[in-house]
């Protein structure tokens, strides 16, 4: 028994049974009965959160979790390196479990596969090597585990996505696995076809958490006729074993007198087979007792040594390194970029080596390469959080360890260390004008290569301990605050308060600092003469000033130091690996029996008395498509293996015409172009070139009409995490259905809709993120149909409608299709593996072969007729077999191997048949114009008026940005936690002004507060903005509002964060800081940060909008953030940079902002303070003569802060509007 160790939810209770060797086993049941959790135990790969009773038994040896040689858990999650092929990834895998890929025959059979998949198709010109992972290739997943040495294997829903007739070739290739190889294989599958459970020897039948049948796949429907409930002779076996159990399916499988039928609980199936005499399997000679112990004593010898382990992962990291070139020349570019810039800002023409003021513009330089060499690694953050989900599979399912996967990327980070050091060193050394001498030129790069080792260790530490995008940035950013105000720069040492020094020798950057430092200014040209406390010459002098260090020892020591916090921010990478788990658990949605029936009866009622979109408006429409081709460029790269054409076609003169009350399918093995023509017809493709001609009642198709009046299921379901179910449908309903419908009649229908696809148990249910948090993914599925028959579209395509659905699910869904089919809309799906029932509710196929060619369009007929008869009039097809799925039949002798074994072009036998003549007359009339109908004229883009959608995405943005609790607390806590520090290290600073030092400080308070506090928010922000892109794409394209709407939304969700993070900012540590207590002053201070947060925020969304990514986006943040630390003000003043570069103060944000704090709070103070070298002055005359800030300037800058933010807006609404980085 399994159950929550907080909640105590029972998840399977009571299971006990034998699963045999050389059998292969299918568990059935529907999302929620438990069978993954089943699988999972089985497997020993339980959740350690959750409570595990009982006993399972492996061979002869019995355990409480399972030997790790022994089993092998597949999970449903698709998860892998896109970067590295199938053939690389098998590899890895078979390594990682000590086979060195003996058992390769997973590896020919993918090979097998692929070369049936048209989204893979460069399989066929090119090497396995290059077909890449992020083509959709599911089926990686067994192969992974196949390779191995397990011994029973447990797979969880593998068929996800794939066509029935791939899914029977992968079960037949098991079959044969476990029958020759004497091997235990156990699967669940949500809709097998008649052909792929003929090929399973053992049935377990699950329901909430209980078995119901376990016992050979021949006497399952045996079974349930000793009890009176018959199996149909048409009816798919799994799908009368999963629904015979439910009360409202119940009755019609019962054989004996209605009247007496009486329904039967679970309860009463468990007695019935606990009962039941289940007839005894005879083993054969391979699974005797004495092979089961030599299996299991062959499995012990083979375990892979630590050394081998890491072997297998260094080679790996280095085959990443090499193909994750882009990052790096993007890390190259940038650095090169910003060695210009430092180079150019501080050219050696201008830098003397005289007085105390040119040393401190030395040490401004010094303190821009340390901080560049930080910034640069922060990239490392995005990058390690998302290997982690990959990194946590592995560890569970290869018995990867952390330390492994540490020491790798540690290895082969070290070149790249050494490569963008020497970079920065070589690019600025002589330009800036550094200590002529080699032997400082290579500690300087020493130094600067131990900074970041440093910085990755740290970044990386931190990506592991946060796991998530937004804790990770949040963590990294605040890190970076405490490392660089405590670093000594921004606040000497000296002016800390005594209890606070622990903060200075605890941050990394005060070794790398020191470490610069003490090279250059303990060369003999700092020689000269000078004393200032005990110091004798003026470099010793600058150090001290600064309260650095100044002994030349301490270089060393600081070096050390820095490969010291290496070593153990790796170690304790290591150790968050090892212990800390995934952050994303999917929470245990059970539902009892007495639930499911009560739903289940509502959604009778409802299927009798309702007709979808009934009362709704809408025009029966007709959609004509003729001579359709499509193609696409190939790789230039194609060429060097022998390819001469430059485009790859994907559909070829594909014609057709969908009709109102005539549901239609599409068909055709995986990769044919099923989904390509659905986007092609639906306007949705971004890229390639469209031939043909595409007609809507006779009139030209335009994209502004087709998207209003047509409803699109992809594939992909994307919605709004943190909405509920009900939000997201009423957000579609609000902007989707046209304006005379009134609000009353919406929200009736919504809940209609909701009723209709089994979506009212999980009204107030948070989406969540795919595969992480929240709806599972046969709910998910059920919800973007819900948001698409919401819009009640004259025309309906579906993409895959019933994937990831079990058989119940499956059959509501459709059920729904056909009630709007009904009342006149027009609606085509494609499908992947429908049953009997599913497939003759269509009225008419599209069927498509390999290469985009159409091989048959025309009506099924009763009980699928005319498709047989006109397949089975093909010379050398097989007869379908009594019984057998029409679908799967169609789809076996359309195959690859079918065709080549009967020598026959099924394209080129469509367009000599009378079917096709027939369908082209028929297109010809109806591609003209009828009399009574004109063109299709909507008045406006959009239902609602700009307002209405405004106010509709506001709604929106505003619930998912109250419900997105993460974001929520970190933004606040590093809010918090910035101010305390701040208010802290800066304790009192700005009550007492005698030297020039008691400036400077105040100086970095102005400096640290423009930079920090929106550089922290902008970071945390960037992946929420991509996100809810993402979700704008689908929301756009349907035509539900404006990219203009989405902008004002966005920005206004983010209006009252940026207000009230600066107020508390400020309401904390301007007191603490000892500002002086004045309104005016006060609220400058207020001011200034609203409007240097607000810069930020902004410029995070642009950069989201103009990046494909949200990864490049962070990339293009942190070079921008640099820049403007650059030209702040604060490490190299206006009056010492270069005339070249002083326009760019002008332009620079953070340099506003900090004018207006310094100005405001200091502008009329007139005592004298100490300045060393130089006679008393007032602070005044110090501000404008050292750091130019001038008076009279506050009305300037401030209007220079508003339009900026309005630059900002704009370029984000340019992006939104016109870059579309989803590809189709």
């Amino acid at each position: 028994m399994c159950a929550e160790s907080n909640d105590t939810t029972k998840i399977l209770m009571g299971l006990s049974g034998v699963i045999r060797s050389t059998r292969m086993t299918l568990v059935l049941g529907a999302p929620g009965s438990g069978k993954s959790t089943f699988l999972r135990v089985l497997a020993g790969k339980l959740d350690p959160s959750l409570k595990f009773e009982g006993k399972v038994t492996y061979k002869v040896e019995a355990k409480s979790s399972a030997p790790e040689h022994l089993s092998a858990y597949v999970s449903q999650h698709d998860l892998h390196h896109a970067e590295m092929t199938v053939r690389e990834t098998i590899n890895f895998s078979s390594n990682m479990l000590g086979t060195s890929n003996e058992f390769g025959m997973a590896v020919c059979f993918l090979c097998h596969l692929l070369t049936q998949n048209q989204n893979a198709c460069f399989c066929k010109m090119h090497a396995l090597d290059e077909v890449y992972l992020h083509d959709g290739l599911g089926f990686c997943n067994p192969g992974e585990m196949l390779v191995g040495r397990a011994r029973c294997f447990f797979m969880d829903d593998v068929s996800t996505g794939l066509d029935s007739s791939t899914t029977y070739e992968i079960m037949t290739f098991l079959r044969q696995m476990a029958h020759i190889m004497g091997l235990t294989i156990v699967i669940s599958l949500l809709q097998p076809s008649i052909e792929t459970l003929a090929l399973f020897d053992d049935i377990i039948l699950l329901c909430e958490g209980q078995i119901i049948y376990h016992g050979p796949r021949r006497h399952a429907v045996g079974f349930f006729r000793t009890i009176g409930f018959t199996c149909p002779s048409r009816k798919n076996v799994a799908d009368f074993l999963q629904e015979v159990t439910l009360k409202t399916e119940q009755k019609q499988y019962w054989t004996g007198d209605k009247s007496q039928y009486k329904y039967h609980s679970i309860e009463d199936f468990i007695k019935c087979f606990r009962a039941y005499s289940v007839p005894q399997i005879v083993e054969d000679n391979q699974c005797t007792e004495n092979g089961s112990k030599q299996a299991v004593r062959a499995g012990d010898s083979f375990i892979i040594s630590k050394w081998e382990i890491f072997k297998v992962c260094l080679s790996r990291e280095v085959l990443l390194l090499k193909k994750n070139y882009p990052v790096h020349i993007f890390k190259v570019i940038q650095i090169m970029f910003l060695a210009f810039v430092v180079g150019t800002l501080f050219f050696r023409s201008g830098m003397n080596q005289d007085t105390v003021l040119d040393g401190v513009k030395y040490l401004g330089a010094l303190f821009m390469g340390v901080a560049v060499i930080n910034f640069n690694c922060t990239i490392e953050l995005g990058m390690v959080t998302k290997r982690l989900p990959i990194f946590y599979k592995q560890r569970e399912l290869l018995e990867l360890p952390g330390w492994a996967l540490v020491c790798s990327v540690f290895l082969t980070s070290l070149p790249v260390s050494l490569m963008e050091s020497g970079l920065w060193t070589f690019s600025t050394y002589y330009a800036i004008g550094y200590a002529p001498s080699a032997i400082r030129l290579f500690q300087q790069l020493l130094a600067l290569l131990a900074t970041h080792q440093m910085s990755l260790g740290l970044y990386r530490l931190v990506a592991t301990v946060g796991r998530t995008p937004i804790v990770s940035n949040s963590l990294g950013a605040q890190v970076l605050v405490f490392s660089f105000i405590f670093g000594g720069f921004i606040i000497s040492k000296d002016n800390l308060q005594s209890w606070l020094s622990w903060g200075y020798w605890a941050s990394p950057f005060t070794y790398a600092l020191n470490a610069v430092t003490l090279n250059e200014f303990l060369d003999m040209r700092w020689a000269k003469v000078f004393y200032f406390k005990n110091s004798k010459t003026l470099g010793e002098a600058i150090l001290m000033l600064r309260g650095l260090l100044n002994e030349w020892q301490w270089y060393w020591t600081c070096i050390g130091i820095l490969f010291g916090f290496t070593l153990v921010f790796n170690i304790l990478s290591v150790l968050a690996l090892h212990f800390l788990k995934s952050p994303h658990k999917r929470e245990v949605n059970i539902k009892s029996q007495d639930r499911q029936n009560k739903e289940y009866n509502d959604q009778a009622v409802v299927n009798v008395n309702a007709s979808i979109g009934q009362s709704l408006p809408f025009q029966p429409l007709t959609l004509v498509f003729k001579n359709i081709n499509y193609s696409v460029e190939l790789p230039k790269g194609m060429r060097k293996h022998g390819v001469t054409e430059s485009r790859l076609q994907l559909l070829r003169d594909v014609s057709g015409s969908f009709r109102p009350g005539v549901l239609t399918a599409l068909m055709g093995i995986t990769g044919a172009g099923k989904t390509t023509l659905l986007d092609v017809l639906a306007g949705r493709k971004t890229g390639g070139y469209i031939e043909g001609v595409i007609s809507i009642c006779g009139y030209p198709n335009k994209y502004e009409t087709v998207s209003r009046i047509t409803g699109y299921c992809e594939q992909t379901d994307i919605h709004s995490p943190y909405l509920t179910v009900y939000e997201s449908l009423k957000f579609s309903a609000s902007l989707r259905l046209p304006s005379v419908v009134k609000s009353h009649q919406r929200d009736m229908y919504v809940e209609e809709v909701m009723d209709l696809v089994e979506l009212t148990g999980l009204r107030n249910a948070i989406v969540g993120i795919p595969g992480a948090t929240g709806l599972s993914a046969e709910q998910r599925k059920r919800l973007t149909i819900a948001v698409e028959l919401v819009a009640s579209p004259s025309i309906m395509f579906l993409d895959e409608p019933t994937t990831g659905l079990d058989a119940r699910a499956a059959a509501i869904v459709m059920r729904t299709v056909r009630k709007m089919v009904n009342t006149g809309h027009t609606v085509v799906c494609t499908i992947h593996q429908p049953s009997i029932q599913i497939f003759e509710s269509f009225d008419e196929l599209l069927l498509m072969k390999s290469g985009g060619q159409l091989i048959y369009s025309g009506s099924l007929g009763p009980l699928s007729r005319d498709l047989i008869k006109y397949f089975e009039a093909v010379p050398g097809v097989p007869k379908i077999k009594d019984g057998q799925n029409p679908a799967a039949w169609v789809l076996d002798i359309s195959s690859h191997a079918m065709q080549y074994m009967i020598n026959v072009d099924y394209a080129e036998i469509y367009y000599n048949s009378n079917l096709y003549k027939e369908n082209m007359a028929m297109i010809n009339e109806l591609s003209k114009p009828k009399t009574n109908h004109e063109d299709l004229h909507l008045p406006s883009k959009y239902w609602p008026g700009f307002k209405e959608q405004c106010i509709a995405c506001i709604w929106k943005q505003h619930l998912s940005y109250r419900k997105n609790s993460e974001l929520n607390v970190f933004r606040f806590i590093n809010t918090f936690a910035t101010s305390i520090v701040f208010g802290i290290v800066f304790w009192q600073t700005g009550s007492t002004i005698k030297v020039e030092q008691d400036v400077f400080n105040i100086l970095g308070i102005g400096y640290g507060s423009a930079l920090f506090l929106g550089f922290v928010n902008c970071t945390s922000l960037l992946p929420v903005v991509a996100a809810e892109r993402a979700v704008s794409y689908r929301e756009m394209n349907s035509g539900m509002y404006s990219s203009m709407a989405f902008i004002i939304a966005q920005v206004a969700a983010e209006i009252p964060y940026m207000v009230i993070q600066p107020l508390i900012f400020s309401a904390i540590v301007y007191p603490m800081v000892g500002f002086q207590l004045a309104v005016k002053k006060f609220f400058l201070f207020v001011l200034y940060m609203i409007l240097i947060f607000m810069d930020y925020t902004l410029y995070g969304m642009m950069a989201v909008a103009l990046t494909p990514t949200a990864e490049i986006a962070t990339g293009l943040s942190l070079t921008i953030f640099v820049v403007w630390n650059f030209f702040s003000g604060f490490i190299v003043t206006v009056k010492a940079m270069p005339v070249w570069w002083r326009w760019m103060y002008w332009a620079c944000p953070t340099a506003w902002t900090l004018y207006g704090l310094v100005s405001s709070q200091l502008g009329d103070h007139k005592e004298l303070i100490r300045v060393l070298g130089q006679p008393d002055q007032p602070v005044i005359t110090f501000l404008q003569e050292y750091l130019g800030l001038e008076n009279g300037y506050l009305p300037l800058v401030t209007a220079l802060h508003f339009v900026l933010s309005a630059l900002f807006c704009f370029v984000f609404c340019v992006g939104i509007k016109y870059l579309r980085f989803q590809k189709r």
